[in-house]
């Protein structure tokens, strides 16, 4: 049985999509209601101008494609989507499916605005708007598998925001989600349209950009400049400006074959040599860095089992009393007998101890094995104190405090004669939580000293915040004491507020008799460093007392030096 001409009439006005028949102009003929109830504009006024001027213009030319696809030798139906402008300014998501017939365009088009947004709050972050991790590592997946079809190379930079958390300890987390935001906006405006800019979570942005040629102006240096641009002026908070800088780790695919989270990887390894090179540097992964991380891998599958086959060894450092040559105590240092390259200091293998978590059960024996030699010492009757070094990551577990209590437990020393050191860095990861740590510590009578004083840009702000009871001043200062007055101005500085504040001050580092001296004049407290002794096992550390009044000529600070 047929339909009336009513029935159709009938369903033309009623139907909950939006109809709508256009000419080869690209003008609208006839709409049905609905057009009004989801636009808001009247019928007359859609009609009376050619529908691509309400396209949002970011969708204008994919349109333009869809059609002159529809239309040319062999017709087809065409289903797309773009934004269509309401008479309130508003952009709404339509999704189309369109025929030409030789004379005229038949359409049908679904409001997807509901579902369009509920797609950008699953696929982009909520803070900054940008792609979120999934959705940026699937646009490196299409781009990489583009590599074939197309010209140039696909390339993935990760971003990293330099010393995020400290913009947070100064200027509060909203001022660090302020300068997130920036950055992520500045980003996408200097990027080019096709790049896709995503949040990797906490500081880190990833950035994807295919097509680049070898050079000039489409080449990986111009996107890196970019990208470093997005950082050149200060960002506005609640509290003032924000200067900040972006360190970057580029890989480049040039092969369809690569993996999207193994080009991720190899960036994150150039991303580490940047900012191992200081902020606001960028690195190209290359094979040098290809060695180095097959080194890396190597060195770790050794280190994990170190510790059960003997390999490391504890030794200690004294910490020289300026008033009298006294040695208080010693710093315990962690080396590792290698058997293939011999005794590595920290640097060689700490960072990757860091990375893998093997520095939790390291730590914890370098802990126990400080207070047993401590309470051997003890037992002769040395009246000393042992510092240890605290990582990050053990400051941050949930048991440290209980591994510290079990350690001064089963070896029977004192707290008062422990002395953990932490890093301004190790605090910063987390300032809340490494705060009640060191307050947990302190209660157990522990002391706590603030390691590489100087190097944070607010140092000064974590010193009255945190509990510690010692201050470090870093080699670096102590290194130029004698040439720099900027240095020699700063060591004086932070002697003259630890005194105020009842800390005591080490200088590490003290390599030759003019520090030595100055220190002296200077009224620092404690000294450690070649001149008093190197690091070594407890068996051969110099206990007796040090004649402070003796008179150290060049030639002995040369041996004590060598």
């Amino acid at each position: 049985m047929g339909s009336s001409k009513g029935d159709v009439e009938r369903f033309f006005d009623r139907s909950p999509d939006l109809l709508a028949i256009a000419d080869r102009r690209g003008y609208f003929t006839c709409l049905n209601p609905e057009w009004e109830a989801v636009l808001g504009w009247s019928l007359e006024e859609l009609s009376a101008e050619p529908f691509l001027n309400f396209v949002h213009p970011e969708d204008v030319e994919r349109t333009c494609q869809e059609i002159a696809r529809a239309t040319g030798p062999n017709p087809c139906t065409t289903r797309y989507e773009n934004r269509f402008r309401t008479r309130d300014g508003v952009w709404r998501w339509l999704l189309w499916s369109a025929r030409w017939d030789g004379t005229e365009w038949s359409a049908v088009a679904k409001d997807i605005t509901t579902r369009k947004e509920l797609e950008r709050h699953t696929l982009h972050d909520a803070l900054t708007g940008v792609a979120n991790r999934a959705l940026a590592t699937d646009r490196l997946d299409a781009a990489i598998a583009r590599l074939g079809r197309s010209a140039g190379a696909a390339v993935a930079l990760l971003v990293d925001v330099d010393d995020l958390t400290t913009i947070n300890d100064t200027h509060g987390h909203v001022g660090g989600d302020i300068v997130l935001r920036a950055i992520a906006d500045r980003l996408t405006e200097r990027l080019r349209a096709a790049d896709t800019v995503g949040r990797f979570g906490g500081d880190r942005f990833l950035v994807v950009a295919e097509g680049l040629a070898d050079g000039g102006a489409h080449g990986v240096e111009a996107v890196i400049e970019r990208v470093h641009g997005a950082f050149a002026r200060p960002i506005p908070t609640r509290h003032g400006l924000v200067t900040v800088t972006g360190s970057v780790g580029v890989a480049v695919a040039r092969q369809p074959d690569v993996d999207a989270e193994d080009l991720i990887r190899d960036a994150d390894v150039a991303l580490r040599r940047a900012k191992s090179l200081g902020r606001g540097h960028a690195e190209v992964f290359d094979a040098a860095l290809a060695e180095e991380v097959k080194h890396r891998l190597e060195l770790a599958a050794q280190l994990r089992g170190a510790l059960q086959r003997g390999e490391l060894r504890v030794v200690f450092q004294p910490l020289v009393s300026m008033a009298d040559g006294t040695t208080m105590g010693c710093e315990a240092l962690l080396r590792w007998n290698h058997p293939d390259r011999g005794l590595l200091a920290p640097g060689a293998f700490l960072r990757i101890a860091e990375d893998d978590g093997l520095i939790v059960p390291i730590g914890a024996w370098v802990l126990e094995e400080s207070c047993r030699q401590l309470a051997a010492w003890r037992a002769q009757g040395r009246d000393l104190w042992v510092s240890v070094n605290v990582s990050a990551r053990q400051l941050g577990q949930v048991d440290f405090v209980a591994v510290v209590e079990r350690a001064l437990r089963e070896t029977g020393v004192p707290a008062s004669s422990i002395c953990l050191e932490v890093t301004e860095t190790a605090v910063l990861r987390r300032p809340d939580v490494a705060r009640e740590v060191l307050l947990a510590l302190r209660r157990l009578g522990i002391r706590v000293a603030l390691d590489d004083f100087g190097l944070g840009y607010s140092s000064l702000t974590h010193l009255k915040a945190l509990p510690v009871d010692v201050v470090k001043v870093d080699r670096s200062f102590v290194a130029d004491l004698v040439d720099s007055t900027q240095d020699r101005a700063v060591v004086e500085a932070v002697l003259t507020l630890a005194s105020r504040m009842g800390l005591t001050v080490i200088a590490e580092g003290v390599e030759t008799v003019g520090q030595d001296e100055l220190l002296r004049e200077m009224g620092c407290p404690v000294v450690q460093g070649y001149l008093y002794g190197r690091p070594v096992p407890a068996a051969e550390v110099v206990l007796p007392d040090l004649d402070a009044d003796a008179d150290r000529d060049d030639d002995l600070a040369a041996e004590a030096v060598g």
